[in-house]
């Protein structure tokens, strides 16, 4: 990414256990690669990252939306992105009474809707909350950012509109805030692929793990990235099964002909959905169909084209193996779902274990 946008600041989305990745230990990684900064969706998220000891600047995209998630948010020195005008008086009651303590003045990041419609600052506020920002003693203006509806489409002209749109904002700062404050519109998409969307910083979700919503799209790949996560499971039992037999809940699946059926111990109670079935699962570095529904714990897989298939032979349900490879945008296509629902649907359950460093163990209680 350092490489791709050049001099911006590059923060690190890692909401939703860093898109089904693992928080805590995505974090501390990228802490190490030197991350500008981090971005969440959740106050509680805020707490988890400092408890696994991410010391660096964390922005929490929405703000947050109680008192508690303030406190939260100040005794995790994290920084509240405003989306609507009115929390500035709210944050500003509660600093002056609850958060008198704090002792500095809380950073705010301001989020415009340029045009997604989802959240953020509508740009006839813009002006007021500038204002009332530089007047309040108990807030310091640290950050202006917008988010990019369609990104990915090379084709798309709402793109170009919703640049002209957060350029029109930015013409609000003065010369000082220019110099000093973060300005940023990119998503990953944008990030890689069009300069004009960069400003001062980008915010990387997708592309950090090695995704490209473009490339799904229809655009070109990006060579340079690499999916970071595999799911791996050993078979734990393989029996012969007459041609003819039914597999799993109703016997969807009929074997063809004399066949192998190997268990696997991965389902839909881990986040591996029902609708990732009628696909294939990699053995011996061979595309074998899962065969009949996938179950809460476990799916069984037709290993009879891999005859020396074994019980503790490595399954790859995502991933590569040998010269065959199952993307995240394979399995969504099988569903029906967003690239990144894969990721985030693959729950805590499965254990995560960090590999490439020899110095980072397996997350603390994750040993199934």
């Amino acid at each position: 990414m350092r490489r791709s946008v050049g001099e911006a600041a590059v923060y690190g989305v890692v909401k939703a256990d860093a898109y089904g990745h693992g928080a805590p230990g995505v974090a501390l990684e990228l802490e190490r690669l030197g991350i500008d900064g981090l971005a969440v969706a959740g106050a509680a998220e805020v707490v988890e990252l400092r408890n696994a000891g991410y010391g660096g600047r964390v922005l929490l995209l929405g703000g947050p939306e109680s008192s508690g998630d303030l406190d939260r948010v100040v005794r995790g020195s994290a920084t509240p992105v405003l989306t609507r005008l009115g929390q500035l008086t709210a944050w500003s009651a509660w600093l002056r009474t609850a958060g008198a303590g704090a002792g500095q003045a809380l950073e705010v990041v301001v989020e415009l809707d340029t045009g997604m419609s989802r959240a953020g600052l509508k740009l006839a506020d813009w002006r007021a909350a500038l204002d009332a920002l530089r007047a309040a003693p108990e807030f310091r203006f640290a950050g202006l950012m917008s988010h990019l509806a369609e990104s990915e489409l090379a084709e798309s002209s709402f793109t170009g509109e919703q640049e002209r749109r957060f350029a029109a904002a930015v013409e609000l700062l003065d010369s000082s805030e220019r110099r000093s404050v973060p300005v940023h519109l990119a998503n990953s998409s944008a990030a890689l692929r069009r300069a004009s969307t960069r400003w001062t910083a980008v915010r990387v979700g997708g592309a950090l793990y090695g995704l490209d919503l473009a490339t799904l799209a229809g655009g070109s790949e990006t060579p340079a990235l690499r999916p970071v996560m595999s799911l791996k499971a050993p078979i734990v039992d393989l029996r012969p099964v007459p041609a003819g037999a039914g597999v799993g809940y109703r016997r969807t699946w009929r074997a063809p002909g004399s066949a192998r059926i190997a268990l696997i111990r991965v389902g839909y109670g881990d986040g591996f959905s029902t609708g990732f079935g009628g696909g294939d699962v990699l053995v011996r570095g061979e595309r074998c169909p899962i065969a009949g529904q996938v179950s809460m714990d476990s799916l069984t897989v037709d290993v009879t084209r891999v005859p020396g298939a074994v019980i503790g032979d490595e399954c790859v349900l995502l991933g590569r193996q040998g010269k065959q490879r199952i993307g995240v945008g394979e399995l969504a296509g099988r569903a029906g779902i967003a690239a990144y629902e894969v990721w985030c649907g693959l729950n805590r359950r499965l254990p995560r274990l960090l590999v490439g460093r020899r110095d980072r163990p397996r997350e603390p209680g994750r040993d199934r």
